[in-house]
């Protein structure tokens, strides 16, 4: 009986562990769909996991959006087809999210590549207003947990951004003449 006891509080703590590492990554359509109109296709989303260890704020530029059906029964996950375009300069370790971050542009040929990745709401930020970014998850209203609610990127990278996007808007232009 005691052996039962011990094995149920293990699975406890191991699921609620490991439930805050995937918090809002697998929801209902309907949370997914809303979700996803909260992206713009050839927007900036901020990707980090405040909750984490050793975890760099990374700069996406966002060329698709769709929601997709996952392993599990009733549940789907926002995925994008991005690319990483700056990166902070240092993983936040021990220290918490502090202002200014200071970033590098993500170079070299893996990293800079176009990646399709499912998202988790809670790591994941939208922007709000000029230069300030709010989880996604606090943005639609879906219970989370993170430790920093908004970030907020220099004007000076975020002007480097949206730069890209111009870039790749023209290349798409480009390719459907």
């Amino acid at each position: 009986m005691s052996k039962t006891i011990m094995l149920a509080i293990v699975l406890v703590v191991v699921t609620t562990v490991s439930g805050l590492a995937d918090q809002l990554a697998w929801n209902s359509r309907g949370t997914c769909e809303e979700a996803a109109k909260s992206i713009e296709q050839g927007s900036i989303l901020l990707s980090y996991c405040s909750l984490c260890s050793n975890e760099h704020v990374e700069v996406w530029l966002v060329k698709e959006i769709s929601v997709a059906p996952t392993a599990a029964q009733g549940l789907f996950e926002v995925s994008i087809l991005g690319r990483r375009l700056y990166r902070s300069k240092e993983a936040l370790r021990e220290k918490p999210y502090s202002e200014p971050v200071e970033y590098e542009a993500v170079t070299g040929e893996g990293p800079t590549r176009w990646f399709i990745t499912g998202i988790d709401l809670a790591y994941v930020y939208v922007p709000t207003s000029e230069g300030t970014f709010q989880c996604l998850g606090k943005v639609i209203d879906c219970e989370c947990s993170v430790d920093v609610d908004t970030l907020s990127l220099p004007h000076q990278l975020l002007e480097q951004a949206r730069r890209e996007i111009g870039r790749e808007s023209r290349k798409v232009m480009l390719a459907w003449q």
